[in-house]
């Protein structure tokens, strides 16, 4: 038996072997990245439902019990203006609204990583800081965001003032 012959023979089966086991690993790691991609797509989903449902909650609240409605109009006018009670269920619409907000921030931030890409979140919040109402409750309370949403209301805060501002002259 020719000793030589043999061991080219077993190293041309160890190529083949590790050949195969290359492509396997390389189809598991294939199988992989596109599940991880679902994931992330599902995740994604996930947070844009919760962020329409999160509003819808909202805005039912508002249609169902027209007294809160006009309670936010008031005080989106004029938050001095309301008396002790109306201006504490005041502040409390508020915090939900801007709570829900800080959800959806932080949801786009945590699934994106960019917390530049929030310009329908920006929407709704310039919606609400755009009113005389909703910037006196700001300098009155400090409400418990989270510092990266805080900022984000700071921003849009100083644009809002800018609007406003120049809307006057």
């Amino acid at each position: 038996m020719n000793w030589i012959a043999v061991g080219a023979v077993a190293e041309s089966i160890g190529v083949i072997a590790i050949i195969v086991s290359l492509a396997y690993v390389a189809m598991q790691i294939r199988q992989n990245t596109e599940q991880i991609a679902l994931s992330v797509k599902a995740t994604e989903l996930t947070a844009f439902e919760h962020n329409i449902e999160s509003g819808n909650n909202i805005r039912e609240l508002l249609i169902v019990n027209p007294d809160i409605a006009k309670l936010l109009l008031r005080g989106m006018h004029s938050f001095l203006a309301l008396e002790g009670d109306e201006k504490f269920r005041f502040g409390l619409l508020l915090r939900n609204l801007f709570s829900s907000a800080q959800g959806a921030y932080i949801r786009q931030i945590s699934v994106k990583h960019d917390p530049r890409h929030v310009e329908g979140l920006a929407d709704v919040i310039d919606s609400m800081l755009v009113n005389r109402g909703a910037q006196e409750w700001l300098e009155e309370s400090r409400p418990d965001w989270r510092p990266e949403f805080r900022e984000f209301v700071a921003e849009r805060l100083q644009i809002a003032l800018q609007q406003t501002s120049q809307s006057e002259d």
